[in-house]
């Protein structure tokens, strides 16, 4: 029989656990920490590794059926100041209920009209409250910026992009996609810094588990 004792008002009480006559088991062995296999931990994710992972996972909130992409601004002292993620905008409706309006068409009307979402970098920039917090901040994002985002970014001062995976915009009827040259283009003249993020270890990328990466 195992015993232990507890103290129950200043006072000493006796419990006895895992009675052999009963349970037919045996008392747990109790390892001390010297012979535990538990590896310890040596390392810790970088900043880059951080912030893209947070991107991600706020990414997982959009609601657009073809993209799905998060934004993380970060200051000089990688304080967070603001997420986004791209969706339709506040009380339209979603397009994972009733379709992509560029591809699947009106609800009502089925007519074929522009996309109804707001990209992840403009709700992260309204999400800021004060915009004068993202003057010489790093954008943190899943996918590299269109056109229109990088020209709400150039105005808003920010002077880093770190990004995941390129951006393809889809063409009205969802048959086609198509590059933005003109948003990197915005970015080389004002001298916005761009990189792609590419991962050291796809485990360090928690969203992506057994291998699949689309680095």
């Amino acid at each position: 029989m195992f015993h232990f004792l507890i103290h129950h008002k200043n006072k000493p009480v006796n419990f006895a656990f895992f009675e052999k006559s009963r349970y037919n088991a045996k008392a747990p062995k109790i390892f001390s920490m010297s012979e535990q296999k538990k590896p310890i931990k040596t390392s810790r994710l970088s900043w880059d590794e951080a912030f893209i992972n947070l991107a991600l996972l706020i990414s997982k909130r959009a609601a657009c059926r073809f993209h799905e992409t998060g934004v993380v601004f970060v200051d000089k002292n990688k304080r967070i100041i603001s997420l986004g993620y791209n969706g339709p905008t506040e009380g339209d409706d979603h397009c994972l209920e009733v379709g992509c309006a560029k591809v699947n068409g009106d609800p009502v009307t089925g007519k074929v009209r522009r996309c109804r979402g707001a990209h992840a970098e403009i709700n992260g920039i309204i999400n800021a409250q004060d915009t004068k917090r993202l003057r010489g901040s790093t954008a943190y994002m899943v996918l590299f910026p269109c056109y229109d985002c990088m020209k709400a970014l150039n105005n808003a001062g920010v002077k880093e992009i770190v990004y995941f995976k390129e951006y393809e915009r889809i063409q009205t009827g969802g048959e086609k996609f198509e590059e933005e040259d003109e948003a990197r283009d915005l970015a080389v003249k004002k001298g916005i810094k761009m990189r792609r993020f590419r991962p050291k270890k796809v485990t360090n990328l928690f969203i992506y588990q057994e291998g699949k990466c689309p680095c």
